[in-house]
């Protein structure tokens, strides 16, 4: 299938994660990530945790590939999509670099379809996870502040959200997609590397995965520490009725003594 020069990329996060192994991959025309060829000059590739990037495919044909053939393998659709957007233009003769938001490449082969398109997608999940991260941040604030202020922190609720959300985001960053690791593909296209280089620096991978992990790391000590000084509180208050129930329990013995020695 022969493409046009100028071509519309666009990477979507739709869903926490895509159920590949009950995907009908019959008529894939490549695997890991798995790419599917759509109409007559556009292409569809999958990643399992919930990233579709469409290539040559208009807006109005996305939405309908989403709602009518991908929707049914979709596992926890997301509310916010994430996404990134590129026009490649394919010139045989110009090194290949990123200017503004277009991507200039040699030719636009399966294989380097599959690398743009995974660079692409993991560059939109870390930012789905910079979201979630965020707001969690943003919980955790205030509780800095009264911990900084020495006020008790009345909310465990939210305190174990916050901490939920950290851990959640952390194993989604191991388990789903390591996004700082080098494609499997490479493995076998090793002429691709240095694709593989200039785009990883372009997306900045590496130094937002070590940033993401830097930010859950604190997110979750700061809650964490919190949760411990609330019941740790709490304990306390929970001492200072039994001694309060004590103290009541000793006086009504002693008054009723007094009122039998009467």
């Amino acid at each position: 299938m022969e493409l046009p020069s100028n071509v519309p990329v666009r990477a979507v996060q739709v869903a926490r994660r895509i159920q590949l192994r009950r995907f009908p991959s019959e008529s894939a025309l490549a695997v890991s990530p798995m790419v599917f060829s759509q109409g007559d000059k556009g292409y569809v590739v999958l990643f399992r945790y919930g990233v579709v990037v469409f290539v040559n495919i208009s807006p109005l044909e996305q939405q309908h590939l989403i709602e009518k053939t991908l929707r049914p393998f979709l596992e926890g659709e997301v509310e916010r999509a994430e996404e990134e957007t590129f026009e490649v233009v394919v010139s045989p003769n110009q090194d290949e670099r990123v200017k503004e938001d277009r991507i200039m490449l040699r030719d636009l082969s399966i294989p380097r379809l599959q690398l743009l398109s995974e660079m692409m997608a993991r560059s939109v999940l870390l930012a789905s996870y910079e979201t979630r991260i965020t707001q969690g941040f943003d919980l955790v604030e205030p509780m800095a502040e009264q911990l900084a202020a020495s006020r008790g922190v009345r909310s465990g609720r939210k305190l174990l959200q916050t901490i939920g959300t950290a851990l959640t985001t952390e194993h989604d960053m191991v388990g789903r997609a390591a996004v700082a690791e080098k494609p499997d593909l490479l493995w076998e296209h090793s002429e691709l590397e240095g694709l593989y280089l200039m785009l990883d620096v372009e997306f900045e991978l590496r130094e937002r995965d070590s940033a993401l992990a830097r930010k859950i790391d604190l997110v979750s000590r700061t809650a964490q520490t919190a949760l411990e000084l609330l019941q740790a509180r709490r304990s306390l208050r929970v001492e200072w009725y039994i001694v309060i129930l004590i103290v009541v329990e000793i006086l009504l013995t002693l008054f009723e003594l007094f009122v039998r020695s009467a």
